[in-house]
């Protein structure tokens, strides 16, 4: 059954309105967060070595994901010195 002009267009808007909303959405999430800098705790008060650690024990976790190259350059005593083990 073919739909109606009017049902195709309703659907279309709909369609649309979601997209706007969702877009709005992730804006305002946006600006909240702009002020953030959410790696600055963890190069500032947190020990890399539990991060490395973190990374080595899950699977070999990747340190790029956790860690900019600059940092992980910066790092590299914590990583050479911690284990899966390590505690802190």
């Amino acid at each position: 059954k073919k739909e109606k002009p009017t049902d195709q267009i309703r659907k279309k808007i709909s369609t649309l309105e979601e997209r706007i909303h969702k877009h709005d959405t992730q804006k305002e999430i946006k600006k909240k967060l702009a002020g953030v800098a959410l790696s600055t705790s963890k190069v500032n008060y947190l020990d890399p070595r539990i991060s490395v650690a973190w990374c080595k024990k899950f699977g070999d976790f990747a340190l790029s994901k956790v860690f900019n190259k600059s940092l992980i350059t910066k790092f590299k005593w914590a990583i050479e010195e911690a284990d899966e083990d390590f505690r802190f």
